[in-house]
């Protein structure tokens, strides 16, 4: 075996210590023996910008396909008779999308409709819907309107569940099969069910699948960015960890342009599926994570894989091949002495439970928000194109802005002066006159600075957990984030209920709160990730 080997050359070296320690210099770092950004690293980055794409895609895809488009009781086939007279005529002005008038023979609708009698009223049956932007909606595809419409929401709740059956299934196997394997194994899902999602022929059928969709591309977005993260040398996670968000942006920026062209829900399903078919690839594409191989035991495998991460990036492994042997050897000891089992209660252990819990609800807060904005461009005034194109692109300069930021300054005081900004704007919004542009622009601002908030939350939290449980650790804050995605339309309707200025009140008090809960969180910039947890519980302020 080559840890045996490995050890009998170790017993009269000087190495003393079981655990490696997080101050470790950057040179002994596994990765950056064998080229910490090399042309190894680059191409794998490449298949897991693809791997991010999907769940920006799938995520936002609702938008477009339940859009809030003009709807009315359908005209008798037996009626003559134009858009605008059946309206005029037929349709209660006060309530034209759910009602008509019950006349006594329809047959008699072109006659005089001013006595009481034409004035009663009755449910719609069946309805048609403005084609003209939208040609096939799931609105008008299974008719989720009036008292059907609460159907649209819940179809986002149960997307957002099948992120959590990722975040909990799919978070415990990458930490126990492997990183590859589970990629494999969501991306699988996730195309299956999207191929079937399109030809439902029910909508109950239709919300089943975006649960399993939601649930195939988080898991791959989620394992492939910690994998990103574990071939990465310190000093280079910034410049990939913010990169890969790019993937996101692609995927929901694609979204506009495809129901512009395209105008119809089954179509968009169908070509949003592609980028899961060339995830296929990503089986022979994508290496296991050597130090998941380390944390399993498995030392040929991972000395197999570095060396050719070595040679690709054109490393001479004659001049390192003692150091790295010796980190290897250090770095398996280390989880030799380490509990085996995985499970979340390990984050909660004696010196990492503060950092847990204030990790979790930074999640909260950044998912509370951020959704909470997303969600309703509809509800804005304007083109919806437009809309969602000006809240897409808004993230543009936020990645570039905090990719400079973090990398200059570290992850922890440039957060907390973030999520202050987050929460100033949204309180300022308070005292802002109805219909004002203020309201828009502090808005806009409000989505940049939450945007920047999750990149680096996203960055912070793969460094803060070790490598044995890094996947379950951002599967449980995931599950975190989305208890705050399902919050945010509450507060709304709290708002309604209350006072309209309650969302911006509750949006602002958290996001300045979690601002000053991230000055106690560790700064991680340039120190190597950790690979047990005794590692992550002696990484000090």
């Amino acid at each position: 075996m080559f840890y045996e080997r490995l050890e009998k050359e170790m017993v009269t070296s000087d190495v003393k210590k079981n655990v490696v320690s997080s101050e470790t210099n950057e040179e002994e770092d596994l990765m950056n023996l064998v080229g910490g950004d090399g042309p190894w690293q680059r191409w794998i980055f490449v298949a897991i910008i693809l791997c991010s794409t999907p769940d920006g895609c799938h995520n936002m895809a609702m938008t477009f396909y339940a859009p809030n488009i003009d709807h009315w009781c359908a005209r008798p086939a037996y009626i003559n008779m134009s858009v605008q007279d059946w309206k005029y005529k037929a349709l209660p002005p006060d309530d034209q999308h759910c009602s008509r008038y019950k006349y006594f023979n329809l047959s008699n609708i072109h006659e005089d409709t001013n006595t009481t009698k034409w004035k009663e009223r009755i449910a719609c049956d069946s309805w048609e819907y403005d084609r003209s932007v939208f040609r096939n909606t799931v609105l008008s595809e299974w008719n989720l309107v009036c008292d059907k419409e609460w159907l649209v929401s819940m179809t986002k709740s149960i997307f957002i569940a099948g992120y959590f059956l990722s975040a909990i299934v799919f978070g415990y196997l990458a930490d126990r099969i492997g990183r590859k394997s589970v990629i494999t194994i969501a991306n699988a899902i996730s195309l299956i069910f999207s191929i079937v999602c399109a030809f439902s022929t029910s909508f109950v059928m239709f919300a089943v699948c975006r649960f399993f969709i939601a649930a195939g591309v988080t898991g791959v977005d989620n394992t492939s960015f910690v994998l990103l993260m574990e071939i990465i040398g310190p000093k280079f996670r910034t410049k990939y960890g913010m990169s890969t968000h790019f993937g996101w942006i692609i995927g929901c920026m694609s979204l506009p342009l495809l129901a512009w062209l395209l105008g119809d829900w089954f179509w968009m399903q169908l070509i949003i599926t592609l980028p899961c078919i060339l995830l296929l690839s990503t089986y022979w594409l994508l290496p296991e994570s050597p130090r998941w191989l380390l944390a399993q035991g498995k030392e040929d495998a991972a000395l197999e894989i570095l060396s050719k991460a070595a040679k690709k990036n054109g490393m001479d492994l004659t001049e390192r091949g003692t150091k790295l042997k010796e980190t290897i050897y250090k770095t398996t000891k280390a989880h030799k002495n380490e509990d085996a089992s995985v499970n979340v209660l390990q984050l909660f252990k004696r010196g990492m439970w503060k950092k847990s819990t204030i990790v979790f609800y930074l999640w909260f807060v950044n998912a509370f928000m951020y959704y909470g904005i997303s969600y309703n461009t509809n509800e804005l005034a304007g083109d919806p194109f437009k809309n969602f194109v000006m809240y897409g692109v808004i993230e543009i300069p936020s990645y570039v802005l905090t990719y400079f930021a973090i990398h200059s300054k570290g992850r922890r005081n440039p957060l907390a002066l973030i999520l202050a900004g987050a929460g100033v704007s949204y309180l300022l919004i308070y005292p802002v006159p109805n219909g004002s542009c203020w309201i828009t622009v502090l808005s806009l601002f409000g989505k940049f600075c939450i945007t920047c908030s999750f990149c680096i939350v996203y960055l912070f939290t793969a460094e803060i957990f070790p490598t044995v449980v890094r996947n379950v650790g951002i599967g449980a804050a995931s599950i975190s984030g989305q208890i705050g995605s399902i919050s945010a339309p509450f507060v709304r309707e709290l708002g309604k209920a209350t006072h309209p200025a309650i969302p911006q009140i509750v949006f602002g008090v958290l996001a300045a709160t979690g601002g000053c809960l991230v000055l106690l969180l560790p700064e991680t910039n340039n120190r190597r990730v950790p690979d047990t947890l005794s590692e992550a519980t002696e990484i000090s302020k």
